[in-house]
């Protein structure tokens, strides 16, 4: 959880008086300079200027431009250490004191804790106040995937784009979309970008515009999210699974030929945790075969294979802008890359129910459009999204560097691969002690994925058996990952390296 100082803290540490005083706000104040997340409410600015105003003139007896002067300087400084939490027009007001109404509803938007000296907040508020002299610095809560702090570093530039959407009201399909897939395919440097709906809608329009119909077969993994498989059953095809490697835990190319019969029309191979598959030996068997190559990139998008970004591999590649993934939106959202200008004009038209021009369907097709102000939200985190990449890169080597002494198995990147580390996965022989071990010390962790797709209820159609795929199913049972996203610290790496 967040920090939000209340007025009478920030107001102690600006008085000698009262820094004697009150000490515990002191050290709170001091400590939390040095922190990120730590906010003050938007509404608190103009009352601790006018309080900090009249005290220096009745107190210092200084004049009202001297007392304007010094404030001018407190609230520079309390603005470079510390965030600014909008108090929103939607809240409950307590009008016997309007001042706290406000104060908690910015903590409550940014989920964040009240410290205050404030008694009747304290008693009115008591899970969402704290008291600096009770205040610890244990070990703050970890976050996952720490979507908040990315919000709030790009807060205005993501605000003012949503705001021209919203006052645009051009909601479905209006210019922030083609600016969107401009800047894919200049990211990319493949020739179409298409927007989608999701990342599961990806998968299915791609194999739409290959005409991927009932009966024909693809080849995937096993050790993936459903949706891989599960598009593939919902179009009528059959999914043929292929065991993983063991150590990318991608599907093992040199097993896919071995299944391949006169119904095989494509190849799905998934860039898992972030690293693209084995392309190059994928890419023969499918020439050999004359199969179509769809990428599933939803957890990969901005890696690399062999200086290629893995948009531009295969005959059409896909992507997901869930929220929690490397370049995540607010919503639902993906795309489709292709360079066969044939396929990205049906897709272009697969997703808006088939049609060529308003009315006129050539295609069944499907409503698959990406909202407008998601790709608005995309764009933005698209211009930092490089450094993103590189800091994510970094906590992987801190992370390797942390527990390479360990008792486990760490990441691994295949040679002229790079991966954007949607999640870091390690595989530790007693995953489940070792959860309960980490949530004790309130380090959250995940399990990507605890059952394969060939065990699945909803696939027992296939005909397949424990046993039938060993290494996906052990990876199964050791795999677990641990906090990854760009602002991972190297004192919550230590941390959690110290209870591995």
């Amino acid at each position: 959880m967040n920090i939000l100082l209340d007025i009478n803290v920030i107001l102690d540490n600006f008085d000698e008086k009262r820094r004697k005083k009150f000490s515990s706000s002191v050290e709170v104040f001091d400590c939390l300079k040095e922190q990120d997340d730590v906010f003050i409410s938007s509404c608190s600015i103009d009352n601790i200027e006018f309080l900090k105003i009249k005290d220096l003139r009745i107190e210092k007896g200084y004049s009202a431009k001297q007392a304007k002067k010094i404030v001018k300087f407190i609230i520079k400084d309390l603005l470079e250490h510390f965030k600014i939490a909008k108090t929103p027009s939607y809240m409950e007001i307590d009008y016997d004191d309007i001042e706290d109404s406000q104060i908690i509803a910015s903590a409550k938007a940014v989920n964040a804790q009240v410290i205050t000296r404030d008694e009747k907040m304290l008693e009115k508020y008591p899970n969402q106040t704290l008291h600096p002299s009770t205040f610890t610095l244990s070990p703050r809560l970890i976050d996952f995937a720490n979507l908040k702090k990315q919000h709030f570093m790009y807060e205005t530039e993501l605000s003012k784009a949503m705001d021209e959407v919203l006052n645009n009201t051009s909601f479905i399909m209006g210019d922030a979309v083609k600016k969107l897939e401009k800047n894919l395919q200049e990211f990319t440097g493949v020739k179409h970008a298409i927007t989608c709906s999701s990342g599961t809608d990806a998968l299915l329009l791609a194999m739409m515009a290959l005409d991927i119909k009932p009966d024909d077969e693809v080849i995937t993994t096993p050790f993936t999210f459903i949706a891989t498989a599960e598009t593939i059953a919902f179009l009528g095809a059959k999914p043929v699974f292929v065991d993983i490697d063991e150590k990318t835990y991608n599907i093992d190319a040199s097993k896919i030929e071995e299944k391949i019969t006169d119904k095989t029309k494509a190849i799905m191979p998934v860039s898992l945790y972030g690293q693209p598959a084995d392309m190059d030996a994928i890419q023969i068997i499918a020439d050999k075969y004359n199969l179509k190559v769809i990428i599933d990139g939803a957890q990969s998008f901005g890696s690399t294979y062999k200086g290629k970004t893995d948009s531009n591999l295969g005959d059409i590649s896909t992507t997901s802008f869930f929220p929690a993934k490397p370049l995540g939106c607010y919503g639902d959202g993906g795309a489709v890359f292709t360079n066969n200008d044939d396929l990205s004009q049906k897709m272009r038209s697969l997703r808006v129910h088939g049609q060529t021009k308003r009315y006129h369907h050539k295609y069944i097709g499907m409503g698959g459009r990406m909202d407008t102000i998601q790709c608005a939200i995309v764009n933005v985190k698209l211009k930092y999204y490089p450094q993103d990449l590189a800091l994510r890169q970094e906590v992987a080597k801190k992370y390797d560097k942390a527990l390479g002494s360990k008792v486990l198995t760490l990441p691994y990147i295949a040679k002229e691969t790079t991966s954007v580390f949607a999640q870091y996965s390690i595989r530790v022989k007693n995953r489940d002690k070792l959860q309960a071990k980490l949530k004790d010390a309130k380090i959250p962790t995940a399990v990507h994925y605890p059952m394969p797709l060939h065990l699945q209820e909803c696939f027992e159609y296939l005909g397949k058996k424990q046993g039938d795929f060993p290494i996906a199913e052990i990876v199964s049972k050791e795999i677990m990952s641990l906090p990854m996203n760009p602002y991972v610290s190297d004192e919550e790496i230590s941390y959690i390296g110290n209870y591995i």
